[in-house]
């Protein structure tokens, strides 16, 4: 807050293009791995020669698409933020990520999204 302004948010200074893309990247190769897990049990499951009924379909894509969508969101959160938000933000993303994975798999199971062709 500043003398003039009680209420205006404090600037903070820019971070270094280097620290962003050194997050960005490290953070980038979790959501990744989070990705490749999704990406794992379509084709597990779709090599056992078992199928998927629509609501299964639905599932998996909207597992398929968390990752990337919240890595996405966090890098946009973090643009211009200090480095701690920076770092809670993609850690929050990630919580998510592994929520949606597991919710999902948990979906597939209770509403019968896997099925025998």
């Amino acid at each position: 807050m500043t003398a003039a302004n009680p209420t205006a948010p404090e600037r903070v200074a820019p971070q270094p293009l280097w620290l962003r893309a050194t997050l960005a990247v490290v953070f980038g190769l979790f959501y990744a791995y989070d990705l490749w897990e999704v990406v794992e049990s379509l084709v597990q499951i779709l090599g056992l020669g078992l199928g998927f009924s629509a609501l299964g379909w639905v599932i998996m894509v909207l597992a398929l698409l968390a990752p990337a969508v919240l890595f996405a969101a966090a890098f946009l959160i973090s643009r211009r933020r200090a480095v701690l938000v920076a770092v809670l933000a993609y850690l929050t993303g990630l919580a998510v990520s592994a929520v949606v994975f597991s919710s999902a798999t948990v979906l597939l199971g209770a509403s019968g999204g896997v099925v025998v062709p």
